[in-house]
């Protein structure tokens, strides 16, 4: 059953990467010349749907992608992608240096609010545009460890299911637009 529902998870987890890549497209139709900054880059490269957006994106040598450990095996992989290994709440570029900002799914590993938006203010710095993801706290899977109800349970009750330390802060739609400026379409 585990390796099942496992299975079931990634499949989904492709699915979801899938359709947000067309969204992005729709939103923010490649261009020849753009600067774009992927934030929340995976050195997991071999797990299926990781780093989706670095093996669609059509001009590779026009994207910055920034994660926090050592990228040295993704520049391998991807030569012609920029990489730096950074913190997404501290971002060490200029202000508006990126047409677009990407990053799927990685506001809720960053910390609690204060530190999420920390990492917003440093898209929003950063970029002139941006296309940021994330789980809804309100589905009933939770998306990490893919149980019902699982992220519902208090958080010291689930912790010690886990049996170590759950980095993840779930945001609720209206959570996550508030992380934003006004004026910022979210």
């Amino acid at each position: 059953m585990g390796r099942r529902l496992s299975r079931l998870a990634s499949a989904r987890g492709i699915e979801s990467r899938e359709a947000k890549w067309i969204l992005y497209r729709q939103a923010f139709p490649p261009r020849q010349g753009e600067r774009v900054l992927d934030v929340g880059v995976s050195r997991l490269d071999d797990l299926p749907g990781e780093n989706y957006f670095l093996r669609q994106y059509p001009h590779p040598s026009q994207v910055t992608a920034v994660g926090v450990h050592d990228l040295t095996g993704l520049a391998e992989r991807y030569p012609e992608i920029e990489f730096v290994q950074a913190d997404g709440r501290e971002l060490p570029f200029q202000d508006g240096a990126f047409d677009v900002v990407h990053s799927n799914a990685v506001i809720e590993h960053v910390g609690p609010r204060g530190e999420q938006a920390r990492f917003v203010s440093e898209l929003v710095r950063v970029a002139k545009n941006g296309f940021v993801t994330t789980p809804n706290r309100w589905f009933p899977v939770e998306p990490h460890t893919h149980v019902p109800l699982f992220h519902w349970l208090p958080r010291r009750l689930a912790l010690l299911l886990l049996r170590r330390e759950w980095i993840v802060w779930l945001l609720s739609r209206r959570t996550f637009r508030r992380l934003f400026p006004a004026g910022v379409d979210v």
